[in-house]
C-alpha cells in the first residue's frame, strides 16, 4: 500500500508540473550582473526593499529582485554595454534610483541609501463656533 502512494503521488507532481520536470533548464545566454545593497540613512540595511532595473535603451523590459537579510540584491541582465537605471523603493522609503554602466558580462555594483519618506503636514484644523 505504501508503494503506491509512493507511485500516485509521483504521478500528481509530474501532472501538476511539480518536480524537476517543472524546472526550467539553465540559460545559456551571455548574462552581466547587477548587484549591490540597499541602505538606510544610517548605514543600516534594509531587508525587502523591491529593485526594479531597466538598460535606458530598452526601459520597457525590467529586471525586478527583493534584498535579502543582509540587503543585498543581484539581477542577472543580458550581457553587453549599457546604461542601466536601478531604482530602490521600500515601506516609509522615498524611492531613489541610480544609473549604472554594464560592460560585457562583468558584474556592475549599485549600492542605494534610501532616505525616509517625509511626512505631509496636514492643513490645520480649522473649528467652526457660533
Amino acid at each position: 500500500m505504501h508503494r503506491r502512494n509512493l507511485i500516485v503521488t509521483a504521478v500528481a507532481a509530474t501532472l501538476t508540473g511539480v518536480g524537476v520536470a517543472a524546472q526550467s533548464p539553465p540559460s545559456t545566454e551571455p548574462h552581466a550582473i547587477l548587484f549591490g545593497t540597499v541602505f538606510n540613512d544610517s548605514h543600516f540595511v534594509i531587508q525587502g526593499a523591491r529593485i526594479v532595473a531597466y538598460n535606458q535603451a530598452s526601459p520597457k523590459k525590467k529586471y525586478r529582485a527583493v534584498t535579502n537579510y543582509r540587503g543585498e540584491y543581484r539581477i542577472r541582465v543580458p550581457a553587453g554595454n549599457g546604461t542601466y537605471v536601478v531604482l530602490a523603493s521600500a515601506p516609509k522609503f522615498a524611492r531613489t534610483e541610480r544609473t549604472v554602466e554594464v560592460y560585457g558580462i562583468d558584474k556592475s555594483t549599485a549600492n542605494l541609501i534610501l532616505e525616509p519618506r517625509k511626512k505631509r503636514k496636514s492643513a490645520p484644523a480649522t473649528s467652526k463656533t457660533g
